[in-house]
């Protein structure tokens, strides 16, 4: 069973205060006292009271708006995806309203409580790693949420994406098959994702005999995919390949690459993940992992919309990904 959501009346009776004065602390006036301030605002987390139109809109369900808290929007991956989201939530006459998490629960949380005072009826999270006090703010206002961009079939909470896991080990063995013994694995910060820290688990289960995996972790981003091809050719000479669980990764190898005065790919093969926009067009056009985001957008969109108008069960959905040969991959003699 959910909480009563409070109203203003229950925080002037929590408080001793006029409902003017509460009134006056939730539009930020600057003329009120510190101490009445934080008397209102702890009452009001007690009371879990929202201002008006969002508490209506909470407790009538009619704000027809739906929240999505990402890592970033830096790469284009979450740009194709939100973009998703909105034009088939707008097709339906719906709005999304967009929170950046920086990886971070605090923020995450935070921002959570922000898009609930906007009237946010039903979120869409990154991932499957989220605090509880998270999910505790959920289920009091009985808010329905769905994981996104990972697939588990024994979640509790419905999970619409696709198999981290699987896909790494499908690119080790595509490496394998071109005849690749020696990998160097570059990676974001593991501990910040679930979805990083699945990838790493399913490119060791491809492991076997005579293969060398050696990974290395990096800033997501196209410096951090330089450092760690530079870290990983000062220690070896002899990789063959590059795998990258990022294309923005990818990028800075191929640039590292250049830059060590190494031939892709006859002297490393490289191999990215997620087939950003540009993946076709650098030089040579990257061999990478196509992840469905435009489909997840909207199949998250429309099951949460059938969800809040119909009350239809969100189902859990794997997405397939598959990998795109171009030409930065080469079959070893």
């Amino acid at each position: 069973m959910t909480r009563k959501v409070g109203r203003i009346r229950d925080v002037a009776s929590e408080t001793g205060l006029s409902i003017a004065t509460i009134s006056r602390v939730m539009n930020g006036a600057k003329n009120v006292n510190p101490d009445t301030r934080k008397r209102v605002l702890d009452a009001c987390k007690k009371l879990d009271y929202l201002p008006n139109p969002a508490a209506r809109a909470l407790s009538t369900s009619k704000s027809k708006t739906i929240a999505a808290i990402i890592p970033t929007i830096e790469h284009s991956v979450f740009a194709k995806y939100v973009a998703a989201i909105e034009n088939t939530l707008a097709e339906n006459g719906y709005s999304l309203v967009l929170a950046i998490s920086k990886s971070d629960l605090e923020v995450e949380l935070t921002a959570a409580r922000k898009l609930l005072g906007m009237g946010a009826e039903a979120f869409i999270l990154s991932g499957a790693t989220h605090s509880s006090d998270l999910f505790d703010l959920f289920d009091r206002r009985g808010v329905p949420y769905v994981f996104t961009s990972v697939w588990d079939k024994d979640s509790t909470v419905p999970t619409i994406g696709y198999d981290n896991r699987s896909l790494a080990k499908q690119a080790v063995d595509y490496l394998k098959t071109k005849g690749h013994r020696s990998i160097a694995v570059l990676h974001g910060p593991a501990q910040e994702s679930d979805r990083t820290l699945a990838r790493i688990e399913g490119a060791k289960a491809s492991g076997e005999d005579g293969l060398r995996l050696d990974f290395y972790e990096t800033t997501l981003d196209v410096a951090g995919g330089k450092a760690a091809i530079h870290q990983a050719l000062a220690i070896s000479e002899d990789y063959t390949a590059a795998l990258c669980f990022s294309d923005v990764l990818a990028l800075g190898a191929l640039f590292g690459l250049g830059e060590a005065g190494k031939s892709i790919p006859d002297d490393v093969s490289v191999m990215g993940f997620d087939n950003l926009d540009w993946s076709e067009a650098v030089v040579p056009p990257l061999t990478t992992i196509n992840l469905p985001a435009r489909q997840m957008g909207s199949t998250v969109a429309s099951q949460l919309m059938d969800l809040l108008e119909t009350g239809a069960p969100l189902m859990p959905t794997e997405l397939t990904g598959k990998i795109l040969e171009r030409q930065s991959v080469v079959t070893l003699k």
